[in-house]
């Protein structure tokens, strides 16, 4: 199991409080980070140190840090 977390960006790029969570693949962190994220609001996924993805305002995931 790795420890995630997905944070929620705001108007003009900020990362604001994200929620840690735990799955035993990304796979899995990407359908639990969907469901703890607000409608109309993007985020990115991280496992420690490591960008996982970003999630579009409407919640479609890119992997990776690009």
């Amino acid at each position: 199991m790795g420890t995630y977390r997905i944070y929620h960006v705001a108007s003009g790029g900020r990362l604001r409080l994200g929620e840690t969570f735990q799955a035993s693949s990304d796979g899995e962190a990407v359908m639990k980070a969907r469901l703890l994220l607000v409608r109309g609001q993007s985020g990115e996924l991280w496992e420690a140190g490591r960008i996982v993805g970003r999630f579009s305002d409407t919640h479609t995931f890119s992997p990776g840090g690009g």
